[in-house]
């Protein structure tokens, strides 16, 4: 497979998504919970877990299990959703006989992950696509799918839904690990606004309830199989996060100075990282892995 990375043009919130990724990745690395880390997603602190390095692997680990026995050996045909700098899609290879697929609307992820698949030697099993994950080729068909952290940047995650079962085979999994709304405090000034903090400052399209999630699957042919609650298992409240807090509060004691700022890739990250720590500390949000299957 080939391992260099075509972008396809996209337009309107995509775009943003795209811009955000592009100029924040580097940083991302740089920042990784676990110095040296080729992933950026969370850390997830599980009692098993020892250091940091354990701790960015949680997710990958967690999905892993619930692939194994529910996809073909040998000719697998597994996608990552969002795939990032390629992190997970190492780890997928390491336990999954067959070819891993990813997909990411930045160009500056996809170029690096392409770069680690041909340090790792990987590229003909690995393949990254600089592309809009809702508008994927209608082949090939996928035994299973992940995603972490990444459908919530989808404009509408009942669109998309339809479009990715179509491309997984029967019975086929979709791995989604993400942050859900929850009913807590609905209608709370203090709420809404956090959340809406959030949906600005990571370009965040779908923000929804697990319940609303599962309603979305059964209409698209998906079965809710696990729902597991990560929040808990999380380091919030670390000090660069109250660092970031007090810089960001500062900003609302003018408007109009936040509005312009979140519309700055830097501080979008900032402020939506803001509301986000909020938001879980406060059970509005909830880190959640989420199982489906396709009938």
């Amino acid at each position: 497979m080939s391992s260099s990375p075509e972008r396809v043009v996209v337009s309107g919130h995509v775009d943003r998504v795209a811009d955000y990724y592009d100029d924040n990745t580097r940083r991302f690395l740089l920042v990784a919970e676990s110095p040296g880390s080729d992933a950026i997603h969370r850390g997830v602190w599980t009692p098993d877990v020892v250091n940091a390095a354990q701790a960015m692997d949680t997710v990958n680990r967690l999905m892993i299990e619930r692939l194994r026995g529910h996809i073909p050996s040998g000719t697998a045909q597994v996608l990552d959703l969002g795939c990032g700098v390629g992190g997970t899609m190492v780890r997928l290879a390491q336990e999954v006989d067959g070819s891993i697929s990813g997909v990411t609307i930045s160009r500056v992820q996809a170029e690096i992950a392409a770069k680690r698949f041909a340090r790792e030697g990987l590229t003909d099993r690995c393949q990254v696509i600089c592309a809009d994950f809702a508008e994927l080729p209608a082949e090939p068909h996928y035994d299973a799918m992940v995603a972490v952290e990444a459908v919530v940047h989808s404009p509408s995650l009942e669109k998309l839904l339809p479009s990715l079962v179509d491309r997984l085979c029967p019975g086929g999994r979709l791995i989604l690990c993400d942050d859900w709304m929850t009913d807590k405090d609905r209608g709370l000034a203090a709420r809404e606004r956090c959340l809406d903090q959030f949906r600005a400052g990571w370009r965040v399209g779908s923000l929804h309830t697990v319940a609303e999630l599962g309603a979305m699957a059964e209409r698209a042919g998906l079965r809710l199989v696990e729902d597991l609650d990560l929040t808990a298992y999380l380091h919030l409240g670390r000090p660069r996060d109250r660092l970031i807090k007090v810089a960001v509060g500062a900003t609302a004691v003018v408007p109009r100075l936040r509005d312009r700022l979140v519309e700055m890739p830097f501080w979008a990250n900032m402020i939506g990282g803001s509301a986000l720590q909020t938001g879980l500390s406060r059970r509005w949000l909830e880190y959640r892995l989420i199982v489906l299957e396709k009938a």
